[in-house]
């Protein structure tokens, strides 16, 4: 099976200090953000392929560098089989602009879809969280 989701980076006016709880990501005060519309990250995961696979704006990376991405695969489904992700953003990652969260939501998004499931939007909110660098 096969899904395709997008979802959009923010830019924080007024950032979280620390965290309250690190497993689930939850930040220790509330934070005060934009989200910019105009970017996005587009996800497409492809369910039961023959191996593993990451490509992030059309480059395939490492199984190392790929590991994250593949392990949160395996919080939608720890028996999950190969997956592949591909993965582009419309903006710089890395340039302050919440790129790892805009990843994860499309990536819960398209991974759950993917794999057949239908969560609540808080309960997708708190697994797109999970590894997001920013809560």
């Amino acid at each position: 099976m096969q899904a395709t989701a997008t979802a959009h980076p923010n830019i924080a006016l007024i950032k979280y200090w620390g965290k309250r709880d690190v497993p689930l990501n939850l930040p220790s005060t509330s934070s005060l953000s934009v989200t910019l519309d105009t970017f996005e990250t587009t996800t497409t995961v492809t369910w039961g392929t023959d191996a593993d696979a990451l490509l992030v704006n059309g480059e395939q990376l490492s199984a190392g560098a790929a590991a994250r991405a593949l392990d949160f695969l395996s919080l939608i489904d720890p028996r999950r089989p190969p997956c592949r992700i591909v993965s582009t953003n419309n903006f710089p990652t890395a340039a302050g602009l919440a790129s790892s969260a805009s990843a994860f939501a499309a990536l819960a998004l398209a991974g759950t879809a993917a794999a057949g499931q239908t969560l609540s939007p808080q309960a997708m909110s708190a697994l797109a969280r999970r590894c997001s660098g920013s809560p």
